[in-house]
């Protein structure tokens, strides 16, 4: 290539017209829109409030841009951190399958944090587009290798979409943008292993800090190496998946399709690890042919690679019950459903659940397919054996959710409504303000909608 894979990227991200059309554009309104949903719920979980309080404490407070929970302003970097942790603390946002990222909660907040009261939705929109381009036209290039090394690409691949995204809407040119990118690299970091505790949204919200602090000190002029991605010794290289072919086989994609168009976004109906979706998947649909206490064992099949995001047999918080295949099997066997109040009353300590999670057996297999998140020769699969013998099976190769199956706008609007609370139900001018929200791409100020007084607090 006669430019380095940033300076390609950077030279769409600045130039591009950005222009979806109406399926992207419907795409992109509600993965925003469930998005603020999950911040708005997730700003009162403990690891949130913890971080506002540790930012209060460095001294973020103060600043311009507002956060989700809080009536105080933040410094940019640290709203873009907090609104993050917010909407990633209950892994309910949305995901993207070519570089297993959450995109969208890494995306918002950054773009929000250094958005201005002009910025419209259309501004809003075109940023947001550049930044899931990176993401995932770099998850083409580098996953499943980067994944699978360990590294948490929500954190990696998210903070050069921040930037890139960040980039576009504060207006910065080619050179910039490329710097900003590089710059982002440099703070590119998170670990599968911290996947069960506090750190998996912070380390998420790490990313989206560092986007919109590699924009602002490109913007001031910084230089950064345009090679870091496709040096030798750049992120590509040393954190795992570097395959020069695949790589400019990606970046030639950048200007004739957007990615978003191409692969679009996975909602999640459940609180949970997205590759715990396809065996809830199965287990509703077990469940509606045997009574619960016919059940004797249950054994999960699913590929290796998502199995070993879920190392929680028996999970004993909140945080491990998200990654725990088990848990979420038998309230699915049991109940029909994992909704937030479930977490929120540790369900997975009340004694029909947890005797059935003892009763489960995970059984990982090698993928025919490992290059593919989800392959029609690899589902994942149920057997339920019931106390007289008989064995029940169910397999599911897409869940709700996917693309494949789409979660509709009224779902969408559901879970929203659901996220907001007694505030939906106590509050008449909420519902003139969710009706708003879907016209969101055209709003004059998304900060103006998005931070309405009394619905983010």
């Amino acid at each position: 290539m006669s430019e380095t894979a940033l300076e390609c990227l950077a030279r769409f991200v600045a130039e591009n017209v950005l222009t979806p059309d109406q399926a992207t554009t419907a795409i992109l309104r509600d993965g925003v829109i469930d998005t603020l949903g999950c911040m708005i719920v997730g700003a009162k979980t403990d690891v949130a409030q913890r971080c506002l309080s540790a930012a209060a404490h460095m001294g973020g407070g103060g600043g311009p841009s507002r956060v989700v929970g809080s009536s105080e302003c933040f410094s940019r970097p640290h709203a873009a951190f907090l609104n993050e942790v917010a909407g990633h603390a209950l892994d309910f946002d949305d995901w993207e399958i070519p570089g297993n990222t959450h995109p969208t909660v890494v995306l918002l907040p950054a773009l929000l944090a250094v958005a201005e009261r002009n910025t419209s939705g259309e501004d809003l929109v075109r940023a947001y587009l550049a930044g899931f381009e990176v993401i995932a036209r770099l998850g083409e290039a580098l996953n499943f290798e980067h994944y699978d090394a360990g590294w948490h690409s929500t954190a990696t691949l998210g903070a050069l979409g921040a930037a890139a995204g960040c980039a576009r809407l504060m207006g910065l040119n080619p050179t910039e943008t490329t710097r900003a990118m590089s710059l982002a690299c440099s703070s590119a970091a998170g670990y599968t292993c911290q996947f069960g505790s506090n750190a998996k949204p912070v380390q998420a919200g790490f990313a989206a800090r560092a986007g919109v602090e590699a924009a602002c000190l490109a913007k001031a002029g910084l230089s950064a190496q345009p090679h870091m991605l496709d040096h030798p010794s750049g992120l590509a290289a040393l954190m795992g998946g570097f395959n020069a072919d695949r790589l400019e086989q990606a970046l030639q994609k950048t200007g004739t399709s957007y990615a978003l168009s191409e692969h679009g976004l996975v909602l999640k109906p459940w609180p949970s690890c997205g590759y715990t979706h396809r065996i809830m998947t199965c287990a509703l649909a077990i469940r509606a042919r045997i009574q619960a206490e016919e059940i004797s064992q249950v054994i999960l099949h699913m590929p290796d690679f998502h199995a070993a995001i879920l190392p929680f047999r028996s999970p004993k918080s909140r945080a491990e019950a998200l990654f725990s295949a088990p848990f979420v099997v038998s309230i699915g066997l049991l109940e029909g459903d994992l909704t937030l109040a479930d977490l929120e009353s540790e369900a997975w300590k009340r004694p029909p659940i947890s005797e059935l999670i003892v009763r489960c057996d995970l059984r990982p297999f090698s993928p025919k397919r490992p290059d593919l998140n989800y392959s029609p020769e690899d589902p994942d699969r149920i057997e339920v054996i019931l106390r007289t013998g008989e064995r029940i099976e169910e397999c599911c190769v897409y869940p709700v959710g996917a693309p494949d199956i789409p979660m509709t706008q009224r779902d969408v609007l559901a879970k929203f409504k659901a996220n907001l609370g007694q505030m939906f139900e106590a509050n008449a001018r909420c519902t003139v303000w969710i009706a708003k929200l879907q016209d969101w791409p055209q709003a004059p100020s998304v900060l103006d909608l998005f931070f309405e007084e009394g619905f983010v607090r």
